[in-house]
């Protein structure tokens, strides 16, 4: 072989080596970008939050053209799920489920919390809203809420209501119920919304507050809506506050989506578009309206406003009632 064909066989060579290296390149990348993304839950399988974050799910594997699952870690009213995701790496590959149980009123109440909301996070889309509603049992003698409020003067003795648990969104919504209407309401907790829909109907409770979706089915026969929270009406028959002329007794529940704290803003705008894009497309929408909760989907900054905005109007409630969790 002579050295013209030598130097043009290395010229080949180096040509195929250097095609083995960017193919090889170009399917690490390829590779790490079908990583498997998880959404963590920080509740048990089979509520409310975990089976948004399923329906989720499975359309963000469409648009995002990678495996996406839903991954439970409950414990301590959602901490332990908060506290492990604070902690998972910043790189896209997981996003937390959150509401404002974890992230306005844990920051008040406890005082040794396991992460920052602030700190440890940063926001990415919201994702649902729910609304609060006050019932009575069907058979009360107050027929609006106006009624109920001069049932509940003459009669300090019963003027009890009831909510899901202590320490709950229904039970702050409560209490502002009695800062704003100018009743003294006493707080009964119960162990979860289906003992308070019990005690609701079979009379042991002259009020309950709860969301939307707890009451409804169960409305008018055998308990009775008499407001709900929000600005537009969840049903043509139930008056907001907002109408009946309550404007300070506002605030409604949300799941949203929030990522690691140092996650590069790229991939935070590129998760929060598809997460919007997924929840507000016509075959996911409907299968959450059909859970009684409304898609939202906003950007990043929304988001952050309106956690923003519930810390004002949550904080001082929560403050006022010196609530401490045992």
């Amino acid at each position: 072989m002579n050295a013209m064909s030598r130097h043009l066989g290395l010229r080949v060579l180096g040509s195929a080596l250097v095609a083995i290296v960017c193919l090889g390149g170009s399917w690490v990348q390829a590779q790490s970008s079908g990583e498997t993304i998880k959404i963590v839950v920080p509740y048990p399988a089979g509520g409310g939050s975990d089976v948004v974050a399923r329906i989720l799910a499975e359309k963000l594997k469409t648009l995002l053209a990678r495996p996406v699952i839903v991954e439970n870690k409950p414990g301590a009213g959602g901490r332990v799920g908060t506290e492990y995701a604070k902690g998972l790496p910043p790189d896209g590959s997981s996003m937390l489920v959150v509401n404002p149980a974890l992230f306005v009123v844990n920051p008040v109440v406890y005082p040794k919390l396991g992460y920052d909301p602030d700190r440890d996070f940063q926001p990415l889309s919201q994702i649902t809203v729910y609304n609060f509603v006050l019932s009575v049992p069907a058979n009360s003698p107050a027929k609006d809420f106006k009624e109920l409020l001069k049932w509940l003067k003459d009669h300090p003795k019963e003027a009890n209501f009831g909510s899901p648990a202590a320490g709950s969104l229904p039970h702050f919504f409560g209490l502002m119920v009695s800062r704003y209407a100018g009743v003294e309401l006493v707080h009964v907790p119960y162990n979860g919304s289906a003992p308070l829909v019990t005690a609701l109907i079979g009379g042991q409770i002259p009020v309950g507050i709860d969301t939307y979706e707890a009451h409804a089915p169960h409305h008018p026969e055998k308990l009775r809506i008499l407001a709900t929270a929000g600005t537009t009406r969840k049903h043509p028959e139930i008056p907001t506050f907002l109408e009946m002329g309550f404007p300070e007794i506002q605030g409604v529940g949300w799941n949203g989506l929030v990522v690691p704290a140092k996650t590069p803003r790229e991939v935070v705008d590129r998760l929060s578009k598809a997460v919007m894009e997924a929840i507000r497309s016509p075959d996911v929408a409907s299968r959450i309206r059909e859970l009684g909760v409304d898609p939202t989907g906003t950007t990043p900054e929304e988001f952050a406003r309106i956690i923003e905005e519930d810390r004002k109007r949550w904080v001082p409630v929560i403050q006022a009632s010196g609530f401490k969790p045992e």
